[in-house]
């Protein structure tokens, strides 16, 4: 049975409630009004979400010399462009770190795909000039849509590349949307930029993207990287492109892309050493 976007949406409801506040924070951090209040208030609205948030802010990752006893302390020390960081990566945890059955992705795969999508996607941007900070929810949020398919029809199991090597083309076939499409709706639904929606909605073909090709290629490119760092899913280790015209399209020159890869890869080699234990 094919999905609509209204099941889409309500299936959407089931998923953390964090990932809504990060659509948020995100609209408040482009409003140059906001100040730390409004941020603290916004997080305390998930208990769960205040708890990572604080603990994150004293791990190591972030080298504070005192520790944070509470939301204000954290936000007011990490300060407003790591604290959308700090957020992103507890959002995708709580929303990542489940297996997928369907996909036979095991617990924290999808995490470990969508932190090092993100800091890939958010180098490119920095580097095309386009903002980092929506490229990194960009990359952290693309396959929000399979953990909704995964939980839509549990009884159906993508084969693997070897039968299917192309997952997307799968999704679509299955159920009428790709993960991406359905990634897309509930974006859009918890109102995140439109050139967010459009990048991930295309980025597994940039070049029907429109008005959202670069963003879409960003995140494309970023995906051609995972399969070398390791950290791939299933049926995507192929079909990536990091040619002239990709890169034209993400508006990144060729001698800059390798020095992106590296500082993403160390980067993402700080996220994944975080001891969820003591964070979560």
């Amino acid at each position: 049975m094919n999905l609509g976007r209204e099941t889409i949406v309500s299936l959407g409801t089931r998923l953390p409630p964090s990932l809504g506040v990060l659509g948020r924070l995100q609209s408040l951090l482009d409003d140059h009004d906001t100040d730390l209040e409004d941020i603290v208030e916004l997080v305390h609205i998930d208990p769960a979400l205040t708890f990572q948030v604080i603990k994150l802010a004293n791990s190591a990752l972030y080298g504070l010399r005192s520790r944070c006893e509470s939301l204000d302390d954290a936000v007011a020390r990490v300060g407003f462009g790591d604290i959308h960081q700090i957020v992103g990566l507890a959002v995708s945890r709580q929303s990542f770190q489940g297996e997928l059955a369907v996909y036979d992705i095991a617990g924290g795969r999808l995490w470990e795909n969508a932190v090092a999508a993100a800091t890939l996607a958010s180098a490119f941007a920095e580097l095309s000039g386009a903002d980092p900070r929506n490229a990194y929810a960009t990359g952290l949020l693309r396959n929000i849509g399979k953990v909704v398919l995964n939980n839509y029809a549990p009884h159906v199991r993508y084969p693997g590349e070897g039968v299917a090597s192309d997952v997307h083309a799968w999704e679509k076939h299955q159920h009428g949307f790709s993960a991406a499409e359905v990634s897309a709706v509930l974006l859009e639904h918890w109102r995140f930029p439109p050139e967010m929606v459009g990048a991930v909605c295309t980025h597994r073909s940039p070049q029907d993207g429109a008005e959202f090709v670069s963003g879409a290629a960003r995140l494309h490119l970023a995906c051609s990287v995972l399969a070398e760092w390791g950290c791939y899913l299933p049926g995507e280790s192929t079909g990536w492109q990091r040619d002239d015209a990709m890169l034209e399209c993400a508006g990144i020159s060729g001698d800059q892309v390798e020095g992106a890869i590296e500082r993403a890869r160390a980067q993402f080699a700080k996220f994944a050493l975080l001891e969820w234990s003591h964070a979560a």
